[in-house]
C-alpha cells in the first residue's frame, strides 16, 4: 500500500491547498473532506462555490464528476450485498478509485464462502486510504502556505496516480475508456471551472458503455 499511499497523500495535499486558496477556512476545509471525501468533485465545485454560482450548478457538477461511483458500486455490490443497508453505506463512503481497482483485481468474482475475507481486505485498504487522505488535509492546512510552488507536488501526485492506473488497464473496454477520457481531457483542458473533469468522465463512461454493448451484441 506504500505506492497508493504516496499518490493519495500528494493528491490530497494538492487538492486541499487549492480549496484553501479558493477561500475556505481551515476548519471548513477539514469538515468538507470528512463529509464529502471526493477529491475530483471537490476540485470541480470549488470554483463554482467561490464564484457564488447557483446551488443547482454545484450539485449537478458534483453529480456528473461522481457518476463513476455508480459503476464502482455496481462492481462491488455482489461482494457485499449480504450486509445491512448501513454497513453498505459505510462501504460506499470509503470506496474510491484506487480501492475499487485493487479490490476487483484481487477479488474478480464474489465468494459467498469467504468468511468476511473480502470485507476485511476492502476495509483495511479503504480505511488506510481515507486516513492518508485526511493526513494530507492536515498537512495542507498546517503547512500548505510554506510549500514552495516550484516543488511541483501537484505534478508528482499526478504521476503517482498514472503509475497506479495504467497497470489496471487490462482489457479493450478499459483501454478505450481511458483513451476517450484522455483525449477529451486534452481537448477541453482550457474550459473554465474545471469542466474538463466533467467532460472527461462523461467521455470515459460513455466509451465503456458503448464497448460493453458492442461485446454483448457480438456475443463476446
Amino acid at each position: 500500500m506504500s505506492e497508493p499511499a504516496m499518490a493519495i497523500l500528494a493528491w490530497s495535499i494538492v487538492t486541499n491547498i487549492a480549496i484553501l486558496s479558493a477561500g475556505l477556512q481551515p476548519l471548513q476545509t477539514f469538515w468538507f473532506n470528512i463529509l464529502v471525501y471526493a477529491g475530483s468533485a471537490q476540485l470541480a465545485v470549488m470554483p463554482l462555490i467561490a464564484g457564488d454560482y447557483p446551488l443547482w450548478t454545484i450539485w449537478l457538477t458534483a453529480l456528473i464528476v461522481n457518476l463513476r461511483f455508480v459503476i464502482f458500486s455496481a462492481g462491488i455490490q455482489p461482494h457485499f450485498k449480504k450486509y445491512t443497508f448501513w454497513q453498505r453505506l459505510g462501504i460506499g463512503y470509503l470506496n474510491g478509485d484506487i480501492a475499487f481497482a485493487k479490490f476487483v483485481h484481487r477479488f474478480p468474482q464474489s465468494d459467498s464462502h469467504s468468511n468476511h475475507t473480502e470485507l476485511l481486505y476492502f476495509l483495511g485498504m479503504a480505511f488506510t486510504n481515507w486516513t492518508v487522505w485526511q493526513l494530507g488535509v492536515l498537512i495542507a492546512i498546517i503547512f500548505g502556505s510554506y510549500i514552495p510552488q516550484d516543488w511541483g507536488i501537484g505534478f508528482a501526485g499526478t504521476l503517482a496516480l498514472i503509475a497506479l492506473i495504467v497497470p489496471a488497464v487490462k482489457n479493450r473496454t478499459a483501454l478505450v475508456s481511458a483513451l476517450a477520457a484522455a483525449i477529451t481531457c486534452a481537448l477541453t483542458i482550457n474550459l473554465p471551472y474545471r469542466l474538463t473533469i466533467v467532460c472527461s468522465v462523461i467521455a470515459g463512461v460513455g466509451a465503456a458503455v458503448l464497448m460493453d454493448k458492442k461485446y454483448k451484441k457480438g456475443g463476446v
